[in-house]
């Protein structure tokens, strides 16, 4: 019988080297006489330098007997050592505890445990093999929580001025196309993004029985993650 692991993954379907523009007309009202509104977008995909992971257990246990919780932070700390991750790089996020029984919760000492630890890698290059070897220490979820690279805000003024060549380039192809030539900008405002990130499911499935570990066969292996930095930009230019 299986249980569902279920890990959530950042999506990241492209090289971080890669940049892509593209642009369309800008919504809202027409634009001035004599001038033209075009959005230019601009995005590219970063390298985390760093990356944090959330690792949660849940366990239901004997409030006077935690051997299982135990065992399962030993062997999460007993991981790190394999990928030269220090110790005090995983600390304990969050605890939290739930009795059963309702009205009769002061006999009954069993409880659901539920541990939340926080893992920051400073060598995201090894989180592939890095998460199979966190499931097999009975780990429920792992999910990617934050990713960091120092030159991130230097890489949002590069992309921001992409996507005003990119509005600049499609207004005067279609300046060419209306037989006008494409005067000065009149107008730019930036247009302020979604602050999130969009996430993936993979799943991973896990034997119950004797044996707690990987199936290999159901087990996809999860891509990198990457930072997308995205722009767009409204401009109106003057046609002449």
């Amino acid at each position: 019988m299986f249980s569902c692991f279920r890990l959530l993954l950042l999506a990241a379907p492209l090289s971080a080297a890669c940049v892509t523009v593209s642009a369309q007309t800008a919504p809202g009202a027409p634009p001035r006489p004599h001038t033209l509104a075009v959005r230019g977008t601009a995005f590219q995909e970063v390298e985390p330098e760093w990356v944090e992971l959330l690792v949660t257990y849940r366990v239901s246990d004997n409030v006077k007997d935690s051997d299982k919780a135990k065992e399962q932070e030993k062997a999460l700390r007993n991981v790190l050592p394999s990928f030269n991750i220090s110790p005090e790089k995983l600390v304990l996020d969050n605890l939290t505890a739930y009795g059963y029984g309702g009205f009769s919760k002061m006999g009954n000492s069993t409880v659901a445990l539920t541990r939340v630890y926080r893992l920051r890698l400073d060598k995201p290059a090894v989180l592939n093999e890095l998460i199979p070897r966190l499931v097999q220490t009975g780990a429920d979820n792992v999910q990617v929580a934050r990713l960091e690279n120092a030159q991130l805000e230097a890489r949002r003024q590069e992309v921001l001025g992409k996507a005003l060549d990119n509005a600049r380039q499609k207004a005067a192809l279609l300046a060419r196309q209306l037989g006008q030539q494409l005067g000065a900008p009149l107008a730019v405002t930036e247009v302020t993004p979604f602050a999130g990130y969009r996430l993936e499911e993979a799943g991973y499935k896990r034997k119950e029985g004797y044996q707690r570990e990987i199936d290999a066969a159901d087990a996809p292996v999860p891509n990198l993650r990457t930072i997308r930095v995205t722009s767009t930009v409204d401009a109106e230019f003057e046609l002449k």
